[in-house]
């Protein structure tokens, strides 16, 4: 192993203490083997300007959430529902996110929220708005399906909608507000973690080492370089799953040889 990676993650690991958990130690070690020294420019970049997340970071977010809904979009659980994005026979991160905000809300709310996404528009009738809660917004193209596939529904394209996220993109916050006329409120909106890098020099020589370590693995580059369609994100929300938008190197679980490779956080 390299002295100089291996005291350069040592000297990350005392300033990020997240970075300090046993489950980490691995994903970790894995960079430190697998890094050139200038590859190592792009994880330290990387996970020094990671959003890592917590269940305290989420109730907070929730508790904001919850006064959006009564107190800015002055919303009245007997015309609204409350809806998140989880399919059946599947998990989703929006759950807990749904689970954090009915918590913040007055009782009166606990009959207009649903979890899961198809059930809850059985059996509806008379609501005049919605709200789609997700944990994470990247793109902006599942929530927009979702917003799609409603409004062009006889039963359910006169709702007003409205969008709830933990966090997202600033890319596809913007799509998504765009389309919801501004009624969408998300309480983390992240950047490019490399592009928008300044100088251009440093994001040059950055977005180089990413493409040099991800030749590890990927064999050509495809939807999943950058993070789903480039959209390099650096973000996790604890004990969740990460998004697939963020840089494969976090989360992609084998090497372009189909070998093993430890991750540094967990993806399903």
């Amino acid at each position: 192993m390299d002295s100089d990676i291996q005291e350069r993650m040592f000297t990350l690991i005392t300033k990020l203490s997240w970075t300090s958990r046993e489950r980490y130690r691995r994903g970790l070690e894995a960079f430190i083997r697998d890094c050139s020294t200038s590859e190592f420019d792009v994880i330290e970049h990387i996970l020094t300007n990671l959003r890592y997340c917590t269940s305290v970071d989420l109730e907070d977010a929730a508790e904001k959430a919850g006064a959006i809904i009564t107190k800015a979009w002055h919303l009245d659980p007997d015309d609204t529902m409350i809806v998140g994005l989880s399919e059946p026979n599947k998990t989703c991160g929006s759950t807990a996110y749904v689970r954090a905000i009915e918590l913040q809300l007055p009782r009166c709310w606990d009959k207009s929220i649903n979890t899961n996404f198809v059930s809850a528009f059985r059996h509806r009738d008379g609501q005049k708005n919605l709200i789609l809660i997700d944990d994470f917004i990247g793109t902006g193209e599942k929530l927009n399906k979702k917003i799609e596939s409603l409004r062009n529904n006889p039963k359910t394209q006169s709702y007003t909608i409205h969008a709830i996220s933990f966090a997202g993109m600033s890319f596809g916050i913007d799509f998504l507000s765009n389309k919801l006329s501004g009624r969408l409120h998300s309480e983390l909106k992240l950047e490019r973690a490399i592009s928008n890098e300044d100088p251009i020099e440093r994001g040059l020589h950055l977005i180089e080492q990413m493409e040099s370590l991800e030749k590890d693995i990927f064999t050509k580059p495809g939807a999943y370089t950058f993070g789903y369609k480039k959209s390099e994100t650096a973000f996790y929300l604890e004990a969740t799953n990460i998004p697939n938008n963020n840089f494969p190197i976090l989360w992609w679980d084998k090497y372009s040889d189909e070998t093993p490779r430890e991750t540094l956080f967990p993806r399903r």
